[in-house]
């Protein structure tokens, strides 16, 4: 804030807010974290949170706003009736009504300042603490997959694995998924459909199952291929290569290496087998209280990786009347190398499937 110049910090994004305060809230809620020129914090619950957080939440000023009102945002009016001329906010998280309700309550003209960038080089270079919170949330997710693995088969909806793997999280001691979870099987997987369905999966398809669990506000994210009865060679070598290009991608992860490098790895694997246009996402991003987040990679991203970072690794190949592929693990930027956290089996068939 000093060397943005700011008189004052408004947090409105949930996850900085999380990461700031370590306060749990539904996922229906909001919260603003402010702070001071001077780093004294005021963080603003609803009211009917208010106990809680001063319970639970280690900031001393907490303060009530009414839900659901046009006019919550008043709780911010004591705070800036001080001086306050500069604003430091989440430039792509402040609304057009944020901004009016905080110029109408403020004593001067103020100038809004993005400290987006400040918050991200916070958040990028993970703690111990966090660390061992991220293999937390892993475990769970590796749990709730394994499970997956013991019961899926052809005849089950999507839908039906869905709603399997958000109570596997819950049995396993999760807050609950990371974000929605989703099988996408047959043609629904080489579209791709990031949504469950009714459709009931079928021998001879293949199938992807995206999810991710939440451990005290820090996210996991796993991604394997399951294959239904019998496949073909052709949707073998889909998979074969998706995972080829993954553990590269893996090998490559390293300290000093540009995350545009680790893509290049997994991306030139699968541009040499004439599958370029197949692989239509990036290989990989950051991870911690948001499921996604800096560092990501990709091309053109000239950001090097750092020992305490968090990412997750996910080449796909999704191939028209075939099928489609991704295994995403999570893994460790090491003082030497990596360690990958997530630790599910990564095999294509189901468990008692020859």
């Amino acid at each position: 804030m000093r060397g943005q110049e700011c008189d004052l910090t408004l947090l409105f994004d949930r996850d900085n807010v999380r990461y700031f305060t370590g306060f749990r809230l539904n996922r229906a809620c909001m919260s603003i974290l402010a702070v001071s020129s001077g780093g004294e914090p005021t963080y603003a619950v609803a009211r009917l949170d208010i106990e809680r957080a001063r319970r639970d939440c280690w900031i001393e000023r907490i303060v009530a706003f009414p839900e659901d009102t046009p006019s919550y945002l008043a709780v911010l009016g004591p705070l800036l009736t001080r001086g306050v001329r500069r604003i430091g906010v989440e430039r792509d998280v402040l609304t057009l009504a944020h901004a009016e309700a905080i110029r109408e309550q403020a004593e001067h003209d103020v100038e809004f300042v993005d400290i987006r960038a400040v918050t991200t080089r916070l958040r990028l270079i993970k703690c111990e603490e966090e660390v061992r919170l991220l293999r937390a949330a892993a475990s769970v997710a590796d749990q709730a997959m394994d499970a997956v693995r013991e019961v899926i088969r052809s005849g089950q909806t999507e839908a039906d694995i869905v709603g399997f793997v958000e109570h596997q999280v819950r049995l396993a001691g999760g807050e609950g998924t990371s974000f929605e979870p989703f099988m996408m099987s047959g043609e629904r997987a080489w579209l791709p459909q990031r949504v469950g369905s009714n459709h009931r999966m079928r021998d001879g398809e293949m199938a992807i199952l995206d999810m991710g669990a939440v451990v005290d506000g820090y996210s996991s994210d796993l991604t394997r291929t399951f294959g239904l009865g019998r496949l073909t060679a052709a949707q073998e070598e889909v998979f074969r290569l998706s995972l080829e290009a993954h553990d590269a991608a893996i090998e490559a992860v390293r300290p000093g290496v540009l995350a545009s490098d680790v893509d290049a790895t997994a991306r030139e694997m699968i541009v040499a087998t004439g599958h370029g246009e197949h692989f239509p996402h990036i290989t990989g991003h950051g991870l911690g209280v948001s499921t996604h987040e800096p560092p990501i990679i990709d091309e053109g991203v000239s950001v090097a990786l750092q020992p305490g970072m968090v990412l997750t690794i996910e080449p796909g190949v999704y191939v028209p009347g075939v099928g489609a592929a991704r295994i995403e693990d999570m893994v460790l930027v090491t003082n030497d190398g990596h360690e990958v956290l997530t630790q599910a089996d990564r095999g294509l068939s189901r468990k008692g499937q020859l």
